[in-house]
């Protein structure tokens, strides 16, 4: 059992607003519009103890031949909601890739015909434009717009090497 799981994930953030009159009035982690100053990245919740918070992400559908650009937005509108809307800048080839993997207990625990060794998950950036998350409820469960430097205190150690490409504000867009 060597193969990873195919997955797309995809890392959605605000530009830093340039308006003068917006002020830094909330600490509401959902509230997109708090650190104008700063780009914010879009987290979500998995209903877990362990490395419960990443970008929203979910396994490549193999059926249709799925490209990563058309699962990141299949997985973006599943687990966030319709009401989010944005603009994929990553079209023709994942930005970055992050493999890892299972432990051994979450291996044991999955009763399906095919076993993975862990996920390889290829991540496409998308600029926010409209719309607010609105979690599921079921694969997710709760969501906060954060600058790179909190991601740091939400995501695993391990997982925030693997998505450094993502959140570099310096990196090209």
């Amino acid at each position: 059992m060597t193969e990873y799981r195919s997955v797309a994930g995809i890392a959605v953030y605000r530009e830093p607003i340039l308006q003068e009159t917006q002020q830094d009035t909330s600490n509401d982690l959902h509230d997109m519009y708090r650190e104008p100053g700063q780009r914010l990245y879009l987290l979500v919740k998995k209903p877990r103890i362990d490395h419960s918070w990443q970008f929203p992400q979910g396994g490549l559908k193999k059926k249709g031949n799925e490209t990563v650009a058309q699962g990141a937005l299949r997985e973006l509108s599943e687990e966030c909601g319709s009401d989010l809307v944005v603009d994929l800048i990553d079209t023709d080839a994942p930005f970055c890739i992050y493999q890892y993997p299972f432990p051994p207990e979450f291996i044991k625990s999955k009763k399906k015909k095919k076993q993975y060794a862990g996920a390889k998950v290829q991540f496409v950036r998308a600029k926010w434009t409209r719309g607010q998350c609105r979690p599921d409820g079921h694969e997710i469960v709760d969501f906060a717009w954060l600058t790179s430097k909190e991601m740091l205190e939400f995501v695993s150690p391990d997982y925030a090497a693997g998505i450094q490409a993502l959140v570099s504000d310096d990196t090209p867009i």
